[in-house]
C-alpha cells in the first residue's frame, strides 16, 4: 500500500456517471484519475455539494479488496479561509492594518454512505505490479457559511483514511521503531529489588532507555513503513449565489387575533452571471399557521432570478389560540434553489434557518416618541397588552406570567419574559420542554429595541442563592454570652477571633443545583425596531424545581442594569 494515493474529485457535471468515464478509453494509463474528469472550478454557499474521495491502491485478489474496504474508515474535513480585514487602529480611526488570514471549518466527519463504494481493476503499463484498484466513496456534503465574513474565500478539502485492524490483530500498519519486535528490552535498574518481599510478587522494572534519550535503531521503511499518499488538493473559489432576509410588520387588519406580515427577499448574487431558478419556500410556525400572500398575482415556482434579481415573497403569519399567554414562536424558513451554472453543472442550494417571531401588541401603536411641546424622561414607547403581577409598582418593569401545568416534571415550550420600559427593550424567554439532570440545555432569547437609540446590552445570570446562616454556639466568654443575650440586643464589643473562626467553619454551606454557561451575553450594537435572537445555555445538576435568581441586563452604554425576575420555570427530572 505504499503507492496507494487518496484524492478528493470534484465533478462538474452534477450528473456524471463516475464508473462509465474511468473505465472508458485507457482509464488507468493515466497517473491521475482527476485528469480524465472535468473539476469544478466554483463553488457556493449553501450548497449540497456531491464529493467523490478515491483511493488508489494496488490489487491483489479479490478477498483482499473486500477486506479493504470493510477495514477502511475515510474522514474528511472542509475548511474555507480568506482574509479578515483588522479593525481601524487608533480613536480617529485613520489609520488601517493589513488584513489577517482566517480560517474556518465549514464541515468535518466520517463520509458514512449507506451505498457501497464503486470499484474499478485496471491495468497500469508504467508499473511492475500492472494492476491497480480505484475505490470510490460518493457523499453530499453541505457547504454551509463561514462564521466570519472573509475576503475572496477559498474553499479545501482535507482528505484522511484509517486501517482497522482485522481480528487477529493485523492491521498492515508499520511498527514502532523505538519498539521492533524480536529486539531486547534495555537493562532494568530495578532488578535488585525483584526477591522483595513487601512487593508480593511484583517484578519492578525501570529501563535504562527512560534515563537518557537513545535515537531510534535504522529499520528497512520499505518492508516496516506505509504511507498513504494524499495528491495536492485544489483551492476552489467560493461565493454565494443567493441572499435573504426576512422582515415582519404587525398586520393592522381586524382579526381575532395577532397577526405578523413575514417579508422574504431573495436577492440573487450581483458579481455571479449564472442565473439561479428558485424551485421552493415554505415556511413553518411553531404552534401557528403561515399563508402565502398573493400567490394568484405572482409568478408560480419554479422561478427564473437573474443576477441582481430581488424576489419578494408575503407570508401572513397566525398563532394558534390555545395559549394566548404566550407570544413568542419559533418559525423555520427553508428555500430550495439551483444554480443554471452550464448545461451540465447545476448545483443545487438548501438554505434553512429558524428564528422567533413575536405576536406581542401594544395598546396604543401611535404612542410614540413625545413631542416638542412635552418632554418626560423614561417616557414608555408603548403600552404593553401584557398584565402586570398586582406586586408592581410604578415605574417597574411590567412582568408577563409565564404558561406551565401543575405537575408532569417538564416546562412549557414556550413562555413569555418581561418587557423593559425603562429600557425601551422587549426581552422574551423561551424554554424547552423538558430538562435532563446532567444534560445541558439553553434559554432562546429574543431582544427587541423599542427605543428611539440603538442599545449595547449585556446579559448576566444571577443564580438563587439561600439565605445561609451561622450554626448556635455556646460562647465561652460570660461577658460575651451576656452581651449577646441582653435585652437591648447591643453587639459586644470584643469577640474572641476564636469565636469567629467557629461561626465561619460551622456556617451552612449549600451545593449548586444549576450552572449557567454563558458568563454573559453580549447584544449589541442593537439598532432602534430590530431585534436579536440569541441563546443562554445552562447545566442542571439536581432533580425537582430548579431557580434562577435573575437575569441582570445592564446598558453598557448609560451604565445603567436592571434585574428580570420573571424567567420561566425549571424543572429537572432524571
Amino acid at each position: 500500500m505504499e503507492d496507494s494515493k487518496l484524492e478528493v474529485l470534484i465533478p462538474n457535471d452534477t450528473e456524471i456517471d463516475v464508473r462509465s468515464v474511468l473505465t472508458s478509453g485507457d482509464g488507468f494509463d493515466q497517473a491521475d484519475p482527476a485528469s480524465l474528469i472535468e473539476q469544478r472550478s466554483l463553488l457556493y454557499f449553501d450548497e449540497n455539494l456531491p464529493v467523490y474521495i478515491t483511493l488508489r491502491t494496488p490489487y491483489r485478489d479479490e478477498a483482499h479488496l473486500k477486506s479493504l474496504i470493510a477495514r477502511h474508515t475515510v474522514s474528511l474535513e472542509v475548511l474555507a479561509y480568506g482574509f479578515q480585514q483588522r479593525p481601524p487602529e487608533g480613536p480617529d480611526g485613520s489609520k488601517e492594518s493589513s488584513p489577517s488570514r482566517n480560517e474556518d471549518v465549514l464541515w468535518s466527519g466520517v463520509i458514512d454512505s449507506p451505498e457501497e463504494p464503486i470499484t474499478i481493476v485496471g491495468e497500469e503499463k508504467e508499473s511492475e505490479s500492472g494492476r491497480y484498484v480505484l475505490v470510490i466513496w460518493k457523499s453530499a456534503i453541505p457547504l454551509c457559511r463561514p462564521r466570519m465574513r472573509l475576503q475572496s474565500p477559498m474553499i479545501v478539502f482535507k482528505p484522511s483514511a484509517s486501517l482497522r485492524p482485522t481480528k487477529d490483530g493485523n492491521c498492515d500498519k508499520p511498527r514502532d521503531p523505538l519498539l521492533p519486535s524480536g529486539v531486547p528490552g534495555s537493562i532494568n535498574l530495578l532488578e535488585s529489588l525483584k526477591g522483595d518481599p513487601t512487593l508480593r510478587g511484583k517484578v519492578p522494572r525501570l529501563p535504562a532507555s527512560r534515563l537518557s534519550s537513545i535515537a531510534p535503531q535504522s529499520y528497512d521503511r520499505a518492508a516496516n513503513d506505509i504511507t498513504l499518499k494524499i495528491n495536492a488538493q485544489k483551492a476552489f473559489k467560493a461565493l454565494p449565489a443567493i441572499s435573504s432576509r426576512v422582515r415582519y410588520s404587525k398586520s393592522n387588519s381586524h382579526t381575532r387575533g395577532p397577526s405578523v406580515i413575514a417579508v422574504l427577499d431573495i436577492e440573487t448574487a450581483p458579481f455571479s452571471q449564472e442565473s439561479v431558478k428558485i424551485t421552493e419556500i415554505y415556511m413553518q410556525l411553531s404552534d401557528g399557521s403561515t399563508d402565502q400572500i398573493g400567490s394568484h398575482h405572482t409568478p408560480t415556482l419554479p422561478l427564473t432570478c437573474h443576477p441582481k434579481d430581488n424576489s419578494v415573497f408575503l407570508f401572513s403569519l397566525t398563532p394558534n389560540d390555545s395559549t394566548p399567554t404566550t407570544s413568542a414562536r419559533t418559525l423555520l424558513i427553508n428555500v430550495h434553489a439551483t444554480v443554471l451554472a452550464s448545461s451540465i453543472c447545476h448545483p443545487t442550494i438548501q438554505m434553512r434557518w429558524k428564528t422567533t417571531v413575536d405576536f406581542s401588541t401594544a395598546l396604543n401603536p401611535t404612542f410614540g416618541a413625545p413631542g416638542q411641546s412635552m418632554q418626560r424622561p423614561r417616557r414608555p414607547s408603548s403600552l404593553s397588552r401584557t398584565p402586570a403581577p398586582a406586586t408592581n409598582l410604578p415605574n417597574q418593569p411590567i412582568s408577563a406570567e409565564p404558561s406551565t401545568k401543575p405537575g408532569g416534571g417538564a416546562n412549557q415550550s414556550r413562555e413569555q419574559g418581561p418587557w423593559l420600559t425603562d429600557f425601551g427593550v422587549s426581552i422574551t424567554f423561551s424554554a424547552p420542554k423538558t430538562v435532563h439532570v446532567g444534560h445541558p440545555f439553553s434559554w432562546d432569547v429574543l431582544v427587541l429595541n423599542r427605543s428611539s437609540k440603538a442599545r449595547q446590552l449585556v446579559l448576566t445570570v444571577i443564580p438563587k442563592r439561600k439565605k445561609g446562616g451561622h450554626l448556635p454556639k455556646t460562647y465561652s466568654s460570660s461577658a460575651v454570652a451576656a452581651a449577646v443575650n441582653s435585652p437591648n440586643d447591643t453587639a459586644a464589643a470584643v469577640i474572641d477571633e476564636n469565636i469567629l473562626y467557629a461561626m465561619q467553619r460551622n456556617a451552612i454551606h449549600e451545593h449548586a443545583e444549576i450552572i449557567s454557561l454563558s458568563t454573559d451575553v453580549r447584544v449589541g450594537l442593537l439598532p432602534p425596531s430590530s431585534c436579536l435572537s440569541t441563546e443562554i445555555k445552562f447545566l442542571p445538576l439536581a432533580k425537582g424545581y430548579l431557580k434562577i435568581d435573575a437575569v441582570r441586563v445592564t446598558d453598557v452604554a448609560e451604565n445603567e442594569y436592571i434585574d428580570v425576575r420573571d424567567l420561566p420555570d425549571i424543572v429537572a427530572v432524571g
